[in-house]
């Protein structure tokens, strides 16, 4: 196995890391390669086709100023933090079926040189003492396959909680207990190894080779992480959902129902305990087939005002709750 070697050009941002797993996978890898590289994050990771709304707590996410990257890999969501070592591994396709537990197995043997014996559990997971300290996501294409996951070293498991679970506290301290019973980090039973040292030792007994980037390298990769630090990537590209932002204002109880697609608003309907002056009808289908962004919001209501359509209302009020749905903004 192949160690690519990176001086942390991403700087716990995982836009990097991704273009380099897309670089190595299109335009490196070869028929008898296997290439490995750990890295560090610090965020929440949504699965590629997850909705980040059912996912995360957006509040809690804001007030502590963590960042929510996509990945392009399927799976659940994940916390990270910089004492959580990431890794990846990538390789040509050798058969139709593919087994996470093929290339886990050489985390499995790594560690066992450590005395400490990780188990293989369910469909992508490691295990240590019954308890899960890596999960595993891919993707394959005509070009190979790439799988990375996580591996607990010191993670703040209470701030992983509370960033991807909802903002209930009895919820949160459940999730706690919860969390705590049935993950765990390695750091207490690695006889005083720091994370460098854990690091390195993945590298010197699974890889037996090193590639160092280039710069040419590195600017191809950072043109690459373009596309996965845009809002675009992030935040539109979602499987169609729907949103529904409730609240009382002046006028009465406010619901607005807004279906969702990539960012664009396919319906949206409004219903509530308001007395309406008129039929909605018009105004919700100026936002049909529009971006869900405070721009265009700014834009229909200056056209036409909520005001004429429902007794009592305040334009801007209604524009605030309309507007507490946008994502990245």
């Amino acid at each position: 196995m192949i160690l690519i070697r990176h001086h942390n050009e991403g700087q716990l941002k995982p836009y990097f890391y991704f273009a380099l797993e897309e670089y190595v996978l299109t335009h490196m890898l070869k028929d008898d390669e296997t290439y490995f590289f750990t890295w560090e994050i610090h965020g929440v990771v949504i699965g590629k086709n997850q909705v980040i709304e059912n996912e995360v707590n957006l509040d809690f996410l804001k007030e502590h100023k963590i960042d929510i990257y996509r990945r392009p890999t399927g799976g659940g969501c994940v916390y990270a933090d910089h004492r959580n070592t990431m890794f990846s591994i990538i390789t040509k396709r050798h058969n139709k079926e593919f087994s996470f537990k093929t290339y886990l197995s050489k985390i499995i043997d790594s560690m066992k040189l450590l005395n400490i014996n990780i188990e293989f559990s369910g469909r992508n997971d490691l295990l240590f003492e019954g308890k899960k300290i890596s999960g595993n996501a891919f993707l394959q294409n005509k070009h190979g396959m790439l799988m990375h996951g996580t591996f607990l070293y010191d993670c703040d498991l209470e701030t992983m909680v509370r960033a991807i679970t909802p903002s209930d506290e009895k919820l949160v301290s459940k999730g706690i207990d919860s969390v705590r019973s049935r993950v765990t980090n390695l750091k207490p039973y690695l006889h005083g190894l720091s994370q460098e040292q854990l690091i390195k030792h993945f590298e010197n007994t699974m890889t037996n080779q090193t590639y160092e980037l280039t710069p040419e390298d590195i600017k191809k990769i950072n043109k690459l992480a373009e596309k996965y630090q845009t809002k675009e990537w992030i935040y539109k590209k979602q499987p169609p959902y729907t949103k529904i932002l409730k609240k009382r204002i002046t006028g009465g109880l406010f619901e607005i129902k807004l279906d969702l697609e990539e960012g664009i608003i396919k319906q949206l309907s409004i219903q509530g305990d308001f007395f309406d002056k008129k039929s909605l009808i018009p105004f919700e289908k100026h936002f049909e087939q529009q971006p869900y962004d405070k721009v265009t919001i700014e834009r229909i209501l200056q056209q036409d005002s909520i005001e004429d359509y429902i007794l009592d209302v305040k334009q801007e009020e209604f524009k605030t709750l309309l507007e507490q749905g946008v994502l990245g903004e």
